[in-house]
């Protein structure tokens, strides 16, 4: 296949691997036509904004070359990874309604709203030392509180927190949040366990 300017102009915005003659590989390739000099240009994995000319012997070399794929996020496999984040004994509430749609069951308002798309998780395993991680393991056996807080580092740091508690409604909860520095917003996760928070919401 040859890497023409008509090939760069209806493959805009996708990514390619290229597999060479010679057995290397290139993974993730991007390609845009270059503004000054109007001939095709490749971009690797790791750049959005900048690139190079495609190599004149290129198009005699390539062996195949194949459009990656987008991921794609089903609400089924977002519950099943949920479950299996979640800790035994926490967030019982959510465990039910959580199993009901890894089953392909109707999705609540929550969920919809909270965690359709990519997740994002959040190890908490880097921010506490060893002795606050088995303090924060041994709430989540023992179903008890846990205070956990620290404050931003400079000026564009966050102020960060854990806590854990079991609810009026014996539902044991517990949650992460970051949060910008002296005034209350930020962004709020759902701790599954003790070493792993799911992204919640922002305020």
């Amino acid at each position: 296949m040859d890497i023409t300017t008509k090939f760069v102009e209806e493959n805009n915005r996708k990514r390619f691997n290229i597999t060479f003659n010679n057995g290397e590989v290139m993974n993730k390739v991007g390609f845009f036509i270059g503004g000054s000099t109007n001939t095709p240009c490749y971009m690797n994995s790791r750049q959005k904004r900048r690139g190079y000319l495609v190599p004149w012997n290129w198009n005699d070399g390539i062996k195949s070359i194949e459009e990656v794929q987008k991921v794609t996020y089903t609400n089924e496999g977002n519950a099943k990874k949920l479950l299996k984040g979640l800790h035994e004994n926490s967030w019982d509430n959510l465990k039910e309604s959580w199993g009901k749609i890894a089953k392909g069951g109707e999705i609540d308002n929550d969920f919809k709203w909270h965690f359709t798309g990519k997740l994002k998780f959040r190890s908490m395993t880097s921010l506490l030392n060893r002795i606050e991680q088995e303090r924060l393991k041994e709430a989540f056996e023992s179903k008890k509180e846990f205070r956990w807080h620290r404050y931003a580092m400079g000026k564009q740091g966050r102020d960060l927190s854990i806590s854990t508690r079991m609810c009026d409604d014996g539902i044991f909860r517990a949650w992460f949040s970051s949060e910008f520095p002296g005034c209350g917003n930020g962004d709020y996760y759902l701790l599954l366990s003790p070493t792993t928070a799911v992204y919640y919401e922002r305020d």
